[in-house]
């Protein structure tokens, strides 16, 4: 009965061990927040609205870019009201958008637009 609890309680420190090990190899690599380069330009037309159109699909372009823009704060762009106000945009996991080569939280993406001027380009 001895050997069994010896072998157990090793069992059980090397799961731990192996456990903690691979979790903190995780971090730098799952936890870290990706760097946006500033000189990325957001494209209206190509990357916010195709986005918009997923759920508001039978809304012309300009309209998405009217309702849009009317929220985002181009001075302050974390402080866009669409950013507190749009569910499919601030959810936890939010969708991810191609911007070039990246893959961009849409949150980041409309920020970055928005500090860009929020062009309709």
């Amino acid at each position: 009965m001895k050997r069994k609890a010896s072998i157990t309680r090793l069992v059980m420190t090397v799961l731990i061990v192996a456990g903690g090990a691979f979790l903190s190899s995780c971090e730098q690599y799952s936890w870290a927040k990706q760097e946006i380069p500033q000189e990325l330009t957001v494209s209206f037309s190509e990357t916010i609205a195709p986005f918009c159109q997923g759920c508001h699909g039978a809304w012309s372009t300009d309209r998405v870019y009217d309702k849009l823009s009317a929220n985002v704060d181009t001075v302050t762009p974390a402080s866009s009201r669409v950013l507190s106000i749009h569910s499919s945009i601030t959810a936890f996991g939010s969708q991810m958008l191609q911007v070039d080569t990246l893959l961009i939280a849409a949150p980041d993406v409309i920020k970055l637009w928005a500090s860009q001027g929020a062009e309709k380009n």
